[in-house]
């Protein structure tokens, strides 16, 4: 089943790197899901985003993050 994580869908998703079990979706253009039947619930994903993805969004558009800009 796919969850939404995230509604920035960051064109550079961090949390997409690190997920081992490729769990986290990308694909589609309104939010980043997770695919909950892959998930091992290891937070890995959580890290990465928030050590990596809020810095990145302090000084980023919107446009630039859903790579439009």
């Amino acid at each position: 089943m796919l969850n939404i994580i995230c509604k920035y869908n960051c064109k550079d998703c961090y949390a997409l790197r690190v997920c081992a079990m490729h769990a986290i979706i990308a694909e589609q253009r309104d939010a980043i899901y997770i695919d909950t039947d892959k998930c091992i619930g290891c937070g890995c994903c959580k890290t990465a985003c928030i050590a990596f993805g809020y810095k990145a969004l302090e000084d980023k558009t919107p446009q630039w993050l859903m790579g439009i800009g």
